[in-house]
């Protein structure tokens, strides 16, 4: 292994000095020295002159450059290289922005007038970067060659390419954007530079130049030109409503690329790479299968249909083609190698090796060996001269074998009438362009990934190429309706639709007309210097309008501009306004990509409802039944319908005030534009309450608004609707759970089934239902239960009620005996007609899903099971529904696994963690499956563990938080380069048995039943390492059954002082603070120095066990809003333990509901003044609840407040000392598990000290190797290959130590490395004439400690003395582990002193 990882990296030097050599002599070599440059050809024909500098060309020509500087990076010793690559690349990137930048008038002009006149010039002097042909000789405008330069620009720039020096050069970029943003709209000649495809001129809208700009808009997007040394000023901006229009656009007109031609091979630069502009994964086959069996052949593919450029029948004497001689170049036009290279890079970016590696073949045939090019090739059609030709564009004399990529192949004269009687049968040759240097780069760059010297997330570091492979949601619209006036407001109550005045919104919000925003944004990329103006003062659309901005510290608001008084006249029809608001409400959500909601506020006025005011005061009184009549689809009824939360069409709102909106709407700053010398915002203020003025007259005037006071009475749905009291919430960091187990004993299980399938139903009663199962209130008498076995399924039958009659926690597979046990063996067939039976009379999910699991063992996923009228897909597909509905997250994850569902973002996080050189792994065994580079989704489709069904989708949600966790806290990830999500798990479970003190297999089963959010959490506990070991993280919540969940993290060092003086004086301190509304608003308790905070509002209440100082239980009501919270507090008092420590305390407020049931579960307590607590005091109470065995309940500590926050009270209680159980008659010394969870968790990790590799790669240089039982390190050729900091070496290690198992005892290896490693430092001179046997070094230590504290038999208690080694110190006394593996060291190693 070792010698491959040598062999690996000599050749990667090797293939990297080759690929040097090749593009320096085909690309480089043709740089011009002074603009940086590169011209197309040296070729000079009919068809242009190739020496001049194409913008397209030469982006694509850098590509090759780019990705080897990128490769480059990759290697310690690089002689230079990779700086002189990205050099040359960023000097051709500035040379195209210098030569755009000269045309900066035009890029103004284009912006207002989309003019062929104004367009950027497509080509430029090699020499200068000046213009080579005026502006009506030749196709200019090519969007797509601009936005490519962007997508460059941007792709290069997040890589760490500093191509842009200065603020003009960022202002100038800001207004490419806007050259670009409207190419939706904007005809152009194309790629081919042509239009129409007869040739005449014509420009037209084409999908390769909006799919480009589309990408680009992207791209370019949140993009800061300084990189990480930028401020706000340097980034680019785009507006949402242009990237939006352009997808739209484009994908109206996929696959076709234009007017005139029904199909392009450059549908390919679109749907793939370096695009990757469609984010709908039927259009993207639709297309490319639809362009492959339309253009491609053998050679390469066709342009497009009937192209004669460069055929031999081709008139090179004029450019245009007359239309009815197009038929003639019918299945004989030229061929492109081209589009093999897209087709390559395509399949490699996305993940599809097998298209890569069909096209790399079929590309092989095509390459032209530079060695073999000694005769001059065929005349091709179009040359000048026969001279012409004899010039190639590539340095031949540099020695080595260069693959070439000619322009195209066309059809000899002699084979045309063959060719076109039977297509793709005559034999074709290459035209004298060779190579095409836009070809052959891309050729490069595919070979670079092939050769994996580069991976696809280092070339698109955006990650681009996942575009297709993201999760379509809707979005909730919020949408804010402001009266403009109080009568009006007044009104509108008399319907139950409540709104504010503007004069009733906070002083910090204000809302200004949208042509404010529309002046703001044309401060965008303003420059005097380039005479540039910014932003085209275009109206700004639905999706900008739907953000709120922050300004000098005052957050606004802009109405959206379909509303504008311009437009009211239009939208007086009510019919239409509705029927407008329901498309832009539905286009928001669809469109919506920013965090956060999309927040639409509307100003309704009297003249917008002026008629329903008008029927109001009629003396008729039916005026008013004929306002809200249903068939008149009205304004008023529009949006009363939407106080149900969702539209007409399905989209789902929320009717909300500003200030309520705010927490979850998406902010964007422009103070960089405010702040701009030129920009003045008063005026800008000034105009917009002018406008403003006219429209509404109070709208800007600013009242006295207390929030507190509005709260209180607000209208809305806080309430719970349904009339099912709650089982209570308990707080997890942050988030309420249950335990689906013992919810599933509960009434409120089958009562919130219900309601969640009468949610789903079809609102006609005709309609056939969409679930097949039966329903919770269609219960039988006699039902069936189902437990979930490894190996089998086992289902009894008895009757009663669906539920449990008595509070034991017995699992429903645990009937009374007497049952009738069904056994369902996955895979046997014998029982699944009774199967079949049980699962129709089932009313249960956990049943349900498990024998669907056993139906999908016996048959395939769409067998269909005529008794439900569905397949079992279908089956699977309603329980994933309702179990998601309901949040019952093992049945969500075993139907997940069951239908082999894989996250589409999963790819993006691997690849997120591999670029951050993390090796990811799934599987275990012979089946561990290990990734390096980034994967696609259909390569990890058939490697999830199927031991579990449900493994596969925790492994998902593990990648995913791992890779969200390295991206916003990379230094947990420190000392760790491997993580094997097998091991992950069992450091989870472990995590889970330790703290619920279950065993293994209900530790796995609480795992399946945590949360996404839980599970996320717990994971973030495992990778937080130190802290693991501290005193102060023994403070956890511990799970009883039927209870609940949660996790300590790490202290603060303050935190850890704190709960280390308290626990080592065995004592319990509690310190506990409320704050109420006006007074701070908030709730928290301090047990031993770990402060847990109350995170919503009402009691908060934590329960603690006196003895063991844990955290049994935290629970949170809200009954400020609810008198079935208080009836639920209740409650949880009552099911508490005689004897536990509780503490209360109130955030913002908790008694407004507080039922007399709330009150007396408190003077239960020893609580005294509950009763004089009133609205919003601040209010902590600590007390026990009585009956314990501790002596006498302590004297309650209890305060309130209504003027400020309580003080900080503080409680210590003495706690009884506990005995560690144990199985021999001697203490051990130990530390209570912490170094044992540590280390279990650490391995699980792989996780390392500092310095670890390099200081092991010292031991191996001293030693003749290392040894894990059969298995070795040697030193030769390991040390010989590898330099100590090499990462290879550190991968050999890794792979080495994977040989041990145990978690905990390959800690202790590298712990015995680490002991080594400081004995040869203290001993220079030390070596060793042997290997280092590690396994021996630790089971000597371990004897050593068992020999020390038991005179029992150390052969016999072998397990147990390592458990108990394990759970030692790592330093600081004699019994900590690195005392005894130094003693061990000493004794086994032979080493020799060279004095």
């Amino acid at each position: 292994m070792t010698a491959h990882y040598s062999i690996a990296n000599q050749r990667a030097l090797q293939r990297l000095d080759y690929y040097y050599q090749a593009i320096n002599a085909t690309i480089l070599n043709k740089q011009n020295a002074v603009s940086g440059l590169i011209p197309a050809s040296v070729a000079i024909t009919t068809h242009g002159d190739y020496t001049d500098a194409w913008v397209r060309d030469n982006v694509y020509s850098i590509y090759a450059v780019y990705g080897l500087a990128l490769a480059y990076r990759r290697v310690d010793n690089d002689n230079g290289r990779a700086f002189e690559l990205e050099h040359a690349v960023i000097k051709l990137m500035r040379g195209l922005l210098f030569a755009m930048m000269r045309q900066a008038h035009k890029v103004e002009q284009f912006k207002k007038t989309q003019a062929l006149e104004h367009s950027l010039h497509a080509k430029y002097n090699t020499s200068n970067g000046e213009t080579v042909v005026g502006d009506f000789d030749w196709g200019h405008l090519q969007i797509d060659a601009t936005s490519l330069f962007l997508v460059a620009l941007a792709d290069m720039t997040t890589s760490g390419f500093t191509i842009v020096y200065t603020q003009d050069e960022v202002d100038f970029v800001q207004n490419l954007v806007f050259y670009i943003e409207r190419a939706y709209r904007t005809p152009d000649y194309g790629i081919w530079e042509r239009g129409n495809k007869s040739n005449h001129g014509q420009p037209e809208l084409n999908s390769s130049s909006i799919g480009m700009a589309l990408a680009a808009l992207r791209a370019i997007n949140g993009v800061n030109l300084f990189g990480a040394r930028g401020g706000p000023t340097t980034v680019i901006h785009v507006l949402p409503d242009e990237l939006t229009r352009n997808a739209t656009t484009l994908y109206s007109f996929l696959p076709r690329e234009s007017n005139s031609k029904e199909i392009d091979g450059s549908v390919l630069s679109v749907i793939g790479f370096p695009a990757f502009a469609v984010t709908d994964p039927e259009l993207i086959r639709r297309s490319k299968a639809e362009a492959k069996e339309k253009l491609e052949g053998k050679y390469g593919w066709k342009r497009f249909l009937r192209d004669g450029h460069q055929t031999v029948l081709e008139d090179t004497s004029r450019l245009h083609y007359n239309l009815n001689e197009l038929k003639m170049f019918e299945n004989i036009e030229s061929e492109w190698p081209l589009f093999f290279t897209y087709l390559v890079l395509e399949g490699q970016f996305t993940g599809d090796h097998e298209q890569a590696s069909e096209y790399r073949k079929k590309l092989e045939p095509l390459i032209i060996d530079s060695m073999n090019v000694q005769q001059q090739l065929p005349l091709s059609p179009g040359s000048a001269s026969p001279g012409s030709s004899s010039k190639y564009s590539f340095n031949s004399d540099t020695g080595i074998s260069i693959p070439l990529v000619a322009e195209l192949y066309y059809v000899p004269t002699e084979y045309i009438d063959a060719e076109k009687a039977n297509p793709h049968s005559q034999p074709r040759s290459p035209n004298d362009n060779l190579p095409l240097v836009w070809a052959l780069s891309l050729y490069f760059l595919g070979s670079l990934i092939d050769e994996d010297l580069l991976s696809p997330s280092e070339v698109d570091p955006l990650g681009r190429r996942f575009t297709s492979q993201q999760v379509n949601r809707q979005h909730i619209v919020q949408i804010v309706l402001l009266s403009e006036d109080a009568a009006l407001q007044s009104t509108l109550s008399m319907y139950g639709l409540e709104t504010q005045t503007v004069g009733e919104i906070a002083s910090n919000i204000t809302v200004l007309h949208p042509r404010a925003l529309t002046e703001v944004y044309a401060g965008l990329g303003r420059n005097s210097k380039l005479g540039m103006s910014g932003r085209p003062k275009r109206p700004v659309g639905v999706l900008g309008t739907s953000r709120l901005y922050r300004i000098q510290g005052q957050i606004y608001a802009f109405t959206p501009h379909f509303m504008d008084n311009e437009e009211f006249y239009l939208n007086s029809d009510p019919d239409y306004l509705v029927s407008a608001f329901e498309s832009e409400i539905s286009f928001t959500s669809q469109n919506w990509f920013y965090p956060g909601r999309p927040t639409m506020v509307v100003v309704l006025t009297n003249a917008l409802l002026g008629t329903m005011r008008g029927q109001l005061f009629k003396h008729n009184n039916d005026a008013i039944g004929n306002v809200t009549d249903r068939s008149q689809k009205n304004l008023l009824n529009f949006f009363m319908n939407l106080r149900c939360g969702e539209s007409s069409n399905g989209v789902r709102v929320r009717l909300c005030r500003l200030t309520e909106s705010i927490n979850t709407s998406n902010i964007e700053s422009l103070d960089f534009l405010i702040n701009q010398p030129d920009m003045n915002w008063e005026s800008i203020l000034l105009f917009a309450n002018k406008t403003a003025r006219n429209r509404r007259r109070s709208i800007h005037r600013k009242l006295g608004y207390d929030e507190g006071e509005t709260q209180a009475t607000t209208p809305g749905g806080r309430t719970p609707g349904s009339k099912t009291p709650r089982r209570r919430n308990t707080a997890f960091h942050g988030k309420s759970l249950a335990s689906p187990l013992d919810r599933l004993n509960q009434e409120s299980y089958f009562e919130q089934l219900s309601t969640a399938l009468a949610s789903l139903k079809p609102q006609d009663d005709d309609d056939e239902p969409r679930f097949k199962l039966k329903e919770p209130e269609q219960s039988p008498a006699m039902r069936k239960a189902v437990s979930h076995n490894t190996d089998g399924v086992s289902s009894t039958e008895g009757s009663g009620s669906p539920f449990p009659t008595d509070s034991s926690d017995r699992p429903l597979s645990e009937s009374p005996a007497g049952s009738d046990m069904l056994s369902l063996m996955l895979g046997d067939t014998s029982q699944f007609p009774q199967a079949v039976e049980s699962l129709v009379a089932s009313v249960n999910l956990y049943d349900q899903i498990d024998v669907l699991q056993y139906l999908a063992s016996c048959q395939p996923i769409d067998f269909y099971i005529e008794q439900l009228n569905a397949t079992i897909k279908e089956l699977l597909e309603e329980v994933y529904l309702k179990s998601m509905r309901l949040q019952y997250w093992s049945i969500a994850r075993q139907a997940a696994g069951l239908l082999h569902k894989i996250v589409p973002s999963l790819t993006i996080n691997i690849t997120d963690l591999v670029i951050r050189q993390k090796q990811v792994s799934i599987g275990s065994g012979p089946q561990e499956y290990l990734m390096s580079m980034p994967t696609g989704p259909d390569a990890l489709m058939g490697i999830f563990s199927n031991d579990d069904v449900r493994e596969g989708p925790v492994v998902q949600e593990i990648i995913i938080y791992l890779g969200s966790l390295i991206r916003t806290v990379p230094h947990i990830f420190d000392g760790i380069l491997r993580l094997r999500t097998h091991y992950i798990i069992i450091a989870l479970r472990e995590e889970i048995s330790r703290t619920n003190g279950c065993d293994e297999e209900e530790a796995v089963e609480h795992l399946m039943q945590l949360s996404p959010f839980e599970l996320k959490t717990l994971l973030g506990t495992i990778l937080s390492g130190p802290g693991l070991c501290e005193d102060a993280s023994d403070i956890v919540v511990r799970d009883k059954p039927g209870g609940f969940l949660s996790l300590s993290l790490p202290l603060s060092k303050k935190e850890q002082q704190l709960a280390s003086a308290s626990m080592a004086t065995d004592k319990l301190v509690i310190r506990a603070q409320s704050a109420g509304y006006s007074w701070g608003n908030f709730a928290q308790v301090e047990i031993n120095g770990n402060v847990q905070h109350g995170n919503s509002r009402g009691i908060h209440v934590w329960a603690i066990d006196r003895s063991t100082k844990l955290l049994l239980e935290r629970g949170s009501f809200d009954t400020h809003i609810s008198s079935e919270e208080s009836i639920e507090f209740k409650r949880f008092i009552d099911w508490l333990s005689p004897g536990t420590i509780v503490v209360v305390a109130i955030k913002d407020d908790g008694v407004e509901h507080l039922g007399p049931e709330g009150i007396e579960a408190l003077e239960s307590l020893g609580s005294t003044k509950i009763r004089k607590v009133q609205y919003r005091d601040s209010y902590v109470f600590i007390g026990e609840k009585k009956g314990g065995h501790h002596g006498p309940a302590f004297e309650v500590i209890e305060e309130y407040n209504r003027s400020g926050p309580t003080d900080l009270v503080e409680k210590t209680l003495s706690t009884p000392p506990t005995r560690p159980k144990s199985n021999t008659k001697t203490t051990f010394p130990h530390s209570s598990g912490r170094w044992l969870r540590r280390r279990k968790n650490d391995g699980a990790l792989n996780r390392v000290p500092p310095q670890f590799f390099p200081n092991t790669w010292q031991i191996l240089d001293s030693s003749q190797g290392l040894r894990i039982r059969q298995h070795t390190l040697p030193r030769d050729p390991t040390v010989l290959e590898k330099t100590a900091e090499e990462f290879n070496f550190a991968i050999a290690v890794e792979g080495f130590l994977a040989w041990l198992i145990d978690p905990a005892e390959r800690q202790i290896a590298v712990e015995t490395l680490t002991v080594i490693y400081k004995l040869k430092e203290r001993n220079p001179e030390m070596r060793l004439a042997s290997m280092i046997d590690i396994v021996q070094i630790m089971d000597t230590a371990v004897e050593f400690f068992w020999s020390k504290w038991s005179k029992e038999s150390y052969k016999e208690n072998k397990g147990t003395a390592h458990r108990l080694f394990y759970d030692l110190p790592q330093q600081g006394s004699d019994d900590s582990t690195f005392g005894y593996l130094s003693k061990s060291a000493l004794k086994v190693l032979p080493f020799e002193f060279n004095y």
